[in-house]
């Protein structure tokens, strides 16, 4: 049993070199030889791979505390 859809069976890809049309399975142009690369279209029906979730809001670390100021001089206010 098949589970691939029909248009998987005529869709191609183009050769880059000379613009012929390949079938999406072929590895080398036909006309020319050139290897073609496997990132070509996808047939209808081949879905990609879902983004990953993202995380839920997690809360921010705290900061660092600030520095303590200088000591005022005595009498100072």
């Amino acid at each position: 049993m098949c589970f691939r859809p029909a248009d998987a069976q005529t869709a191609t890809k183009q050769c880059p070199k000379c613009g012929a049309e390949n079938s999406y399975f072929d590895t080398e142009c036909k006309q020319c030889g050139t290897e073609l690369s496997s990132g070509g279209p996808r047939p209808m029906g081949a879905p990609g791979r879902p983004p990953a979730p993202s995380a839920p809001g997690a809360p921010k670390a705290p900061g660092a505390p600030a520095a303590p100021g200088a000591p005022k001089a005595p009498g100072a206010r």
